[in-house]
C-alpha cells in the first residue's frame, strides 16, 4: 500500500506513463490491493476456523 501512495505522488511516473495510463494504473492497483486485503487464505481458514 505504501508503494501505491508513493506512485500516486510521483510526478516522474505520471509524466512517463501519461495521464490516462497513470490514472488507469493507479485505479487497477487500488482494486488489486483491495482484493489482496480481503482475501482469506487457505492457511487462515485451516488455522482459525476450528477455533470457532
Amino acid at each position: 500500500y505504501e508503494a501505491l501512495i508513493a506512485v500516486q505522488g510521483s510526478k516522474l511516473v505520471r509524466e512517463t506513463l501519461g495521464e490516462h495510463v497513470f490514472d488507469k494504473f493507479v485505479e487497477n492497483k487500488k482494486v488489486e490491493w483491495d482484493r489482496f486485503r480481503i482475501h482469506v487464505s487457505q492457511f487462515e481458514i485451516d488455522r482459525y476456523l476450528p477455533m470457532l
